[in-house]
């Protein structure tokens, strides 16, 4: 892949320091914002419910919980964001030598930190449309990894639209169109020094320096134009399932190969605990697979399971811890990417 694979905190900040105590202190004001921020929105989520008003994610007397992996069939309007990190390890870099000619491989992992912003509208109660923006940055976790993957940045964007197609008593169906897109920024120390190396062989000396500033910093982009349908399943006021599948046309970072076809499918299974045992308490398992990666530089198909668990006591306001595991084919090996990833997911339909 190239560049940047993460993110692991410190290593961002070079040789900046910051005494211990000033620390702890600007880590204290931060968790006390969160959790004014958060209380803030129960408070305001509970003084504005009534035992009348209809909650979007209320269907069937199940409250669906929200997934980051698959999403919902549900016409609301709603703002959601997504705060989390992980890491990625057996992926495998090729090495070239000074003439392009591949002499070794070696396996390196990353780290990385990405934030998440979504908004829906709902235009009446059969269409939405929806917004989504998100980046990430990536770095790897050790010297070599560092050396040969570089550092990378990735931006996306997001514009799609549900339609409600049919709405009975246990579950409904809805069509989607979307639009997606990232573009990725990535700093390649190596491919820098082989392009100044191969300057001064060429006896341009005095022009290596110049010569070779174009491939420090690389920048890609990709798009999706996807339609597919999305499903929801209500069999009990604990239990509801949710499906959806996805295909169009898609490109790589890389480009070369010109558009090419992808599916993307998952489903959920979420469980509430409150009708059971009176616990606001919700779990949710999910699985997604994507025949094209659309977040790497150089990656192929990838298959994730997600595992949460949410806050259920009010029916308009979400918030949960969400972890994924997934693997991603590297096209170059036979061998994959595991990734491990956490999310912090906070969601509020409004009425």
């Amino acid at each position: 892949m190239c560049g940047a694979r993460s993110e692991n905190g410190i290593p961002w900040f070079g040789g900046f320091k910051m005494q211990t105590t000033n620390t702890g202190l600007l880590l204290r004001a931060r968790a006390y914002a969160l959790l004014a921020l958060t209380v803030g929105l129960v408070g305001n989520s509970q003084a504005g419910e009534s035992g009348s008003d209809p909650a979007p994610r209320d269907f069937g007397g199940h409250l669906f919980i929200p997934s980051t992996l698959v999403p919902d069939p549900f016409i609301s309007t709603m703002v959601a964001t997504t705060t989390g990190g992980g890491s990625a390890v057996n992926l495998v870099v090729p090495l070239y030598n000074i003439q392009g000619q591949k002499i070794a491989e070696t396996s390196s992992s990353i780290a990385f930190m990405q934030l998440g912003f979504d908004y829906q509208q709902a235009i009446n109660r059969r269409v939405a449309l929806r917004l989504a923006a998100n980046g990430g940055g990536r770095l790897g976790t050790s010297a070599s990894s560092v050396l040969t993957e570089g550092v990378s940045a990735v931006y996306g964007y997001g514009v799609g639209a549900t339609i409600n197609l049919t709405r009975k008593a246990a579950w409904q169906v809805a069509a989607s169109a979307d639009v997606r897109g990232n573009t990725l920024y990535g700093v390649s120390p190596l491919t820098f020094v082989r392009s100044v190396i191969n300057s001064i062989a060429a006896h341009d000396t005095a022009g290596a320096l110049g010569a070779a500033e174009d491939s420090l910093l690389a920048k890609e982009s990709n798009a999706r134009f996807l339609g597919g349908i999305r499903g929801a399943y209500t069999p009990a006021p604990w239990m509801g399932f949710t499906g959806f599948i996805e295909a169009g046309l898609g490109d790589k970072f890389t480009g070369g190969d010109g558009q090419i076809g992808v599916t993307n499918l998952g489903v959920t299974a979420s469980f509430d605990l409150n009708p059971l045992k009176r616990i606001p308490v919700g779990l949710i398992g999910s699985f997604r697979n994507e025949t094209l990666s659309e977040k790497g530089d150089d990656a192929g198909s990838s298959q994730a399971v997600g595992l949460a668990v949410f806050y259920t006591g009010r029916r308009f306001f979400s918030i949960g811890l969400e972890n994924a595991w997934s693997q991603i084919r590297q096209p170059q090996t036979s061998k994959d990417i595991d990734v491990v990833q956490t999310r912090f997911v906070l969601r509020y339909d409004f009425q």
